[in-house]
């Protein structure tokens, strides 16, 4: 047998030693540990460290040392290396192994405790991603050969994949740990039951835990049997569980499901017999306990554990084993990516897997260094895809190899360039849309304004905008977002206010939380005062028809009936020839052209009314109007001894036409005082007071003698009404007052009781 054999079999066999003893490792301590002593015990060596990465990459510690043969171990855990610093570290970030033959001769030697002129680094990485180091020095030159460096190599392997397991393990157990926790903190249910003859089993005893999880009360369950606390399904279930307990004389778990099918409760009961001196079962005692989490949690420990072993089994990337450039070796998952049989792909070359050129303009036959890269394969249907390329030297008794691990990444790159045309497309329109274009947290801050949303609420940058509070900075009210559906008020930068119309929606992450509200806002503020301003027309309008068509009514009417009238009497008077006759009709004409008359000037009074709606509006003291009323009204008031009270604030105005308003007050103060009860002491109260919304209310209440509502509440304000037998009622005033106080945009309201007097309630709008 050849040294080499020999060499080749030892390798084997330390390989298999190595593989062995990791073998029944869990934790990271024990496989480490287990390396350590075998690489001093069994490769003769000095000393030997492992380090790992920390979890910010950014240094090496030393978390397992022996040095010197038979020594005792070393936990250095405060040993840190930095990342590129000294032989350990210009490896961890090479990711390559290397041998120092000479430390001398290296400027990355760093000496501890003291001088050792060999040195062994191997890398000991998982899917091309660092895990840690595998270090050794000895004091000799030259100690370190070939065989060590593979032997290493193959550990370091073997080592990354149980360190990754032992992590993932140890993540599954902290899980299976906390699952445990809440499983034996859990409220116990806990419950008694008396046997009686013929099988008859009767709850005396349940805590508290047993009627909140069953979700029955204490009469409900003491005292019952079986059979009456539960229904027939679930009660032969347990009577049949209790039955075994008595005849084998042993516990009985079982389990049991409540609560509903859209949320179940699984419950795992313990039933224990107890038995008299006589061997006579008198007594179940049971615990039980919600197991539902610790079910869900260990069904879900399963699910990962299998999970992660098929991870760990069975890679879902292309894998390579190249000898001088030619393929060897490969995974099964290789003749997927690559749409080709085994016997298609071992003995090839990988640029004859390739085209001519790669995308750089490269040709693909060109040497390629170790390391990762992007490189353009064909399949065996002609059809080109990218892949991303990890290749990595290793080395097996004295050949040299190289793998290569492959990920076809054409979906992605074809995903990221239309991503990149989409982003180019979205960055066109933010940039240059008339509209804001907006993205904000559910906190309240901008994380992306648009050019046009800084312009629109009158912020001088973009960053200035992203600075605000968007809550107190941006809303007069809170409430204000939620008014008007997508439409509501904000506040610019000045302090005026805008009406904007957002066309939103928001963003969620995979547990349904709320990240992001995305959006455009159009400023709506003229097309809003435009549409206002169209409604108030049309209400206008549409008022000025009504009065319109009842002034029209009312002219039809009148004319009409003074017309006939007039008509009639004429032809009287031609046809009679009685001169005492014609006399009567002459005054019968006459009294017919008075009252014609009479019925004109009404109507031209309203038309006055009609056309001063828009006429000036004054701010006048309200009080003082209302005196100078009273003035007018003076001797009226002492004749008839009438007691005027007064509650006006002095300081009240309000806004009105001077004529209508002393029109109105005539008017009602006039009627109060005319309709008074002549038996009766009578008085009038006035009184006003401004509104919140803006109004100013007047009252005028009257003891007189009132009107009956039920029978003329409709006619009140129609023209020539009246409700009493006075001789120069007119039936006029009251339809003025009311054209009057709307022409001001008022209202006028009546309240009153025939007998017991009258009030007129008059609201002036403030808002002009």
């Amino acid at each position: 047998m050849s040294s080499t054999q020999i060499q080749e079999e030892r390798y084997l066999d330390i390989i298999n030693q190595f593989a062995v003893g990791l073998l029944n490792q869990s934790t990271i301590k024990e496989t480490l540990w287990s390396v350590i002593d075998n690489v001093v015990s069994k490769l003769d060596f000095y000393d030997c460290a492992i380090y790992l990465l920390d979890e910010n990459k950014e240094n090496l510690i030393q978390v397992a040392s022996q040095a010197y043969k038979n020594k005792e171990r070393r936990d250095t855990s405060a040993t840190l290396i930095k990342m590129g610093t000294g032989i350990v570290g210009k490896t961890a970030v090479e990711k390559k192994a290397r041998i120092t033959n000479d430390t001398s001769l290296s400027e990355d030697y760093i000496t501890d405790d003291q001088w050792r002129f060999s040195e062994i680094t191997i890398p000991i990485i998982h899917e091309n991603a660092l895990i840690g180091i595998i270090d050794s020095e000895h004091p000799e030159k030259n100690f370190f050969q070939p065989i060590h460096l593979n032997i290493l190599t193959t550990i370091a392997s073997m080592v990354a994949i149980k360190v990754i397991q032992a992590r993932h393990l140890e993540n599954l157990e902290a899980r299976e740990k906390s699952f445990n926790l809440i499983y034996s903190s859990t409220n116990d249910l806990i419950f008694l039951m008396e046997v009686e003859p013929d099988n008859i089993f009767r709850c005396v005893s349940v805590n508290r835990a047993y009627l909140e999880l069953t979700c029955k009360k204490k009469n409900e369950v003491i005292g019952k049997t079986v059979d009456e606390i539960w229904e027939p399904e679930r009660a032969e279930i347990i009577l049949k569980h209790y039955q075994q307990a008595i005849s084998t004389k042993k516990p009985v778990t079982y389990q049991i499901e409540f609560g509903t099918k859209e949320k179940p409760i699984i419950v795992e009961t313990k039933i224990t017999p107890v038995f008299d001196y006589r061997g006579r079962c008198t007594n179940l005692s049971g615990i039980s306990r919600d197991i539902t989490a610790a079910k869900q949690a260990r069904d879900e420990l399963k699910y990962e554990r299998e999970k992660y072993q098929t991870l760990f089994s069975k890679a879902n990337d292309a894998i390579f084993i190249l000898k001088d450039d030619v393929i060897i070796e490969c995974n099964d998952i290789t003749t997927q990516v690559f749409g080709r049989e085994r016997k298609d792909l071992i003995g090839r070359k990988p640029h004859e897997l390739s085209p001519e050129f790669q995308p750089d303009g490269q040709r693909s036959d060109r040497d390629v260094p170790i390391g990762n890269f992007e490189w353009l394969h064909t399949k065996g249907d002609g059809s080109l895809f990218t892949v991303d390329v990890a290749l990595t030297e290793l080395s097996f008794g004295n050949g040299q190899y190289v793998q290569a691990i492959m990920r076809d990444i054409t979906e992605r790159i074809e995903a990221e360039e239309i991503l990149r045309a989409s982003e180019k497309r979205y960055r066109t329109l933010f940039e240059h849309s008339l509209d804001g274009i907006y993205k904000s947290t559910p906190e309240g801050k901008f994380v992306e304004v648009s050019p046009a949303l800084v312009t629109m609420l009158g912020y001088n940058s973009e960053e200035e905008l992203l600075a605000i509070n968007i809550k107190d900075d941006l809303y007069f009210s809170h409430k204000d977002r939620y008014k008007h559906r997508n439409q509501y008020r904000l506040k610019k930068k000045d302090g005026s206010e805008i009406w904007v119309e957002d066309h939103g929606f928001y963003q969620y992450d995979e547990n349904g939380n709320k990240i992001f509200h995305q959006g455009i806002l159009r400023d709506v503020t003229a097309k809003n005062q435009k549409q206002k301003e169209m409604h108030n027309l049309l209400n206008v309008t549409s008022d000025q028809n009504k009065r319109l068509q009842n002034f029209a009514n009312i002219v039809s009417h009148n004319i009409r009936s003074h017309s006939a009238n007039l008509t009639s009497l004429v032809s009287f008077m031609e046809i009679t020839t009685d001169e005492e006759e014609r006399e009567k009709m002459f005054q019968m004409l006459k009294n017919s052209t008075s009252q014609l008359e009479e019925t004109i000037m009404n109507l031209n009074e309203i038309i006055t009314v009609n056309q001063n709606f828009n006429k000036p509006i004054e701010q006048r003291n309200l009080l003082e109007e209302v005196e100078k009323t009273l003035q007018v009204l003076n001797l009226e008031i002492l004749e008839s001894g009438v007691t005027i009270k007064t509650n006006i604030p002095p300081d009240l105005t309000i806004h009105i036409i001077p004529a209508y308003l002393d029109s109105i007050l005539l008017n009602l103060i006039g009627n109060a005082v005319k309709y008074r009860k002549p038996d009766d002491k009578a008085m009038i109260k006035i009184t006003a007071k401004a509104l919140k919304r803006g109004e100013v209310r007047v009252r005028i209440s009257d003891n007189g003698l009132g009107i009956d509502m039920t029978a003329h509440a409709d006619k009140v304000f129609g023209m020539y009404k009246t409700f009493h037998d006075n001789e120069d009622a007119r039936g006029f005033g009251l339809y003025i007052t009311k054209n009057q106080i709307e022409a001001m945009k008022g209202r006028i309201e009546v309240d009153s009781e025939l007998g017991k007097g009258t009030t007129f309630t008059i609201y002036f709008n403030e808002k002009h």
